[in-house]
């Protein structure tokens, strides 16, 4: 069942938007403050579900089995959700968390993701909006839109637990939200979902993220230092997940794009492989992991050092911007600095835990596969 109200706000944003070209624009128009109290109301809103019966008790009480997963949007839905229940190293697991998840957006068949998700998995959910977005999408989207318009047009985040959801807050992080709008049309803002999770007897904590991918490592980790300040005072374990887009190179500055050219370029391929899979160590290390130290969190035994995202140049706009002729001349170039671009940005971390480990799921991303993105599961002892 679709919300008529949020189906109603998601038309009236995308027609009052339409004659703007900017956010700056936007937000000088006598109409934005009207419209920011609405957007804020929408996206402020995180959505509940609990499932139809109790889900069975944990196959090993002694550790906890997360999974996360950036599905891209869930475009692919049935292959999603195929995954996660048929994959060994998937199924039986007591916490997912998830990037990426729409509700109401065509281009993943208008579904609720999180409410379908959560049915088939039996799994109590609460899913929180990033953006309204006002189009079908960016790369694929429109073509999986397949000409239908989108519905409660939300795009956001998910958690799902074997157990009880109960205290739910949203963290808002500093966010390019001109370059969002400017560029994706799309009005919102980055956030951090927290939630507590009612483990009898031993509850916790359990965090969705996503970090933006449009700007520097200096802005990513303003991100991270704005959610481990919300999370300094949490005295419980804390089970932080999520795509950082931890991928090495300081976008939207002017030079960007001749630096990230020449790096995968020119860089010989054993240390852009340790660039691309080791982003928290080195000069070009990504500066999240620095506020995750800062603030007493470790990753390193929650996971392998295994790519979840392979490098697709025609998603990039700074390739896009690149004159036809001069795309053609590179474009050998080009595929094969593509091939070198496997890249770790999906992440674990963890404080107040003993032990744990974790891996990469291989076969599930790619083109046409399930996401762009590879699944990664930890095990918290």
């Amino acid at each position: 069942m679709h919300d008529a109200h949020l189906v109603a706000e998601a038309a009236f944003v995308r027609q009052v938007i339409a004659p703007y070209k900017t956010l700056a624009e936007l937000r000088a128009a006598p109409l934005w403050p009207e419209l920011e109290r609405r957007v804020r109301a929408v996206l402020g809103a995180p959505r509940r579900h609990a499932p139809a019966a109790l889900p069975p008790p944990s196959p090993n009480p002694s550790r906890i089995k997360a999974v996360h997963w950036n599905i891209e949007h869930g475009n692919w839905y049935e292959q999603v959700e195929s995954a996660l229940l048929r994959r060994e190293e998937l199924s039986d697991t007591d916490l997912h968390l998830f990037n990426e998840i729409d509700f109401g957006m065509a281009r993943a068949a208008n579904r609720d993701v999180t409410a379908d998700l959560a049915r088939a998995l039996n799994r109590y959910a609460v899913w929180a909006p990033l953006f309204i977005e006002t189009t079908p999408g960016r790369d694929e989207d429109p073509r999986m839109a397949a000409g239908q318009a989108n519905q409660e047009s939300l795009f956001g985040l998910a958690i799902l637990s074997r157990w009880p959801i109960g205290e739910v807050r949203l963290v808002e992080l500093p966010s390019p939200e001109d370059v969002q709008f400017d560029l994706e049309r799309m009005l919102g803002r980055h956030v951090a979902l927290i939630a507590t999770i009612e483990r009898p007897g031993a509850p916790f904590v359990a965090v969705s993220v996503h970090l933006e991918v449009h700007r520097t490592r200096t802005r990513r980790a303003a991100q991270m230092r704005a959610l481990t300040q919300a999370l300094g005072e949490e005295r419980r374990p804390v089970l932080l997940a999520g795509d950082f887009n931890s991928h090495t190179f300081d976008r939207g500055l002017w030079h960007a794009p001749l630096a990230g050219a020449i790096a995968l370029l020119l860089t010989p391929g054993g240390a852009l492989e340790q660039r691309l899979l080791r982003p928290d160590r080195g000069i070009n290390r990504e500066f999240v992991f620095d506020e995750l130290r800062d603030a007493g969190f470790e990753w390193e035994r929650f996971g392998d050092r295994k790519p979840t995202l392979d490098l697709r140049f025609e998603r990039l706009d700074e390739v896009r911007a690149i004159p036809a002729p001069l795309r053609d001349l590179t474009r050998a170039a080009l595929r094969w600095a593509e091939r070198r671009g496997r890249m770790r940005l999906d992440w674990f971390a963890g404080r107040g835990w003993r032990d744990g480990r974790g891996y990469t799921v291989a076969g599930l991303d790619g083109p046409g596969l399930a996401s762009d993105h590879a699944p990664i599961v930890a095990e918290f002892e």
